[in-house]
């Protein structure tokens, strides 16, 4: 397909060597003022849908998600059958703290097109609830050059945030010393603000189940509220325990789901400037199943389970500490009776629960239930 021109001149731009590859070019580079000014330099009657869209682009990188949101909405009708047009109407009501609407056009996205990776992360992040007291947020708080204002980053063309070389070895070593040889390593998904990778602990005669590791959540500090300073680490990772019969190579939901919630919630305390600790619990939106092999539907954070002790926290060279933390999945009723009774009864009452995942284990709050032993408790 050849290039569209844009045929007005306005403002030091040549709109007639303008091409939509020279806007997709200044895309790339974070040039977004640049689209801006071209694409206005052109009566509105003359735009168009796709120069309109590219606008709308624009502005919902720029921030500016009102703009965005009056142009994608005057193009409705013909936006219907696009994805685009639903991930930028998606997209700006996101970042409007309009979840529910933003949820909406993101899951449409999904069924036009079922393998947007980015729609889907959206659409989980949009489902969650934290169960949390809204935290005061620090709009100006920064990691080095980078701000909580991803468009900011954006703009400056920032790369990923990482940790440091001698931070990641340290931190790869903590979890080979505590979890076990790291035997695959499973690269982040996204280049976007922050890298995690998930590094895969084999099964052993020791530690007869698969432990998933993250690495990289610990490179961004958290906005940690000033009460909690002093008691939680600022920087975190995150842990699941798995069956050692897992398919950990399936990109099937069934089995993949606990590495995508991994890097889900491994963003999640950078997308929205906040935090996670311990006794912290998450649930999906409506408490829908992980999967359909499943009825849990929330999220347990707690330290690391059947590690030796130390497993907690990770020291960097420069005396920072690195926190580790483990995902234990949740029935609803489970969800429901910690946040009435709070974490510490939630676990007496799970004194026999294995915290390997297993899809169908008893419900501890369900009525009327007898809890056998397992072999690996919580703790």
């Amino acid at each position: 397909m050849s290039a569209k021109l844009l045929t007005v001149e306005k403002g030091g731009f040549d709109m007639k060597r303008t091409s939509m590859e020279q806007l997709e070019q200044w895309h790339v580079q974070g040039q977004y003022q640049k689209i801006v000014e071209a694409i206005e330099a052109i009566d509105p009657t003359e735009r168009g849908y796709e120069l309109t869209g590219q606008l709308a682009r624009a502005y919902n990188n720029l921030g500016q998600y009102e703009r965005a949101l009056t142009l994608l909405l005057a193009t409705k009708n013909e936006g219907q059958a696009d994805p685009n047009w639903h991930f930028r109407v998606g997209y700006a009501y996101y970042y409007s703290n309009q979840r529910a609407k933003a949820a909406a056009y993101f899951a449409h996205v999904l069924d036009l097109r079922p393998d947007d990776a980015d729609a889907r992360e959206y659409l989980v992040l949009c489902q969650l609830d934290t169960n949390q007291k809204p935290i005061q947020t620090m709009a100006n708080k920064t990691i080095g050059k980078h701000s909580f204002d991803q468009h900011a980053n954006r703009r400056h063309r920032l790369p990923p945030i990482r940790y440091p070389a001698p931070d990641l070895a340290a931190v790869r070593t903590h979890i080979e010393q505590y979890f076990g040889p790291i035997t695959k390593v499973i690269p982040s998904p996204s280049a976007r603000d922050l890298h995690v990778d998930l590094c895969l602990c084999a099964p052993t005669p020791e530690r007869d189940y698969w432990q998933i590791t993250t690495l990289g959540m610990g490179a961004c500090p958290m906005n940690l509220p000033p009460e909690q300073l002093h008691r939680s680490p600022e920087r975190l990772e995150l842990t699941i325990t798995l069956p050692r019969d897992w398919n950990v190579d399936s990109m099937d939901e069934i089995w993949f789901w606990p590495q995508r919630w991994l890097w889900i919630l491994s963003r999640l305390p950078f997308q929205d400037n906040g935090w996670l600790g311990f006794g912290h619990s998450l649930a999906t939106d409506g408490y829908e199943p992980f999967a359909a092999n499943t009825q849990q539907s929330g999220l347990l954070l707690l330290g690391p389970q059947d590690a030796p002790t130390g497993a907690t926290v990770c020291t960097l060279a420069d005396g920072q500490k690195v926190g580790f933390l483990q995902l234990i999945p949740l029935y609803r009723e489970e969800m429901e009776f910690k946040l009435a009774h709070g974490v510490h009864a939630l676990v007496e009452r799970m004194a026999d629960v294995d915290h390997v995942f297993c899809p169908y284990r008893l419900n501890t709050c369900a009525p009327d239930i007898e809890r056998p032993r397992n072999p690996y408790l919580l703790s």
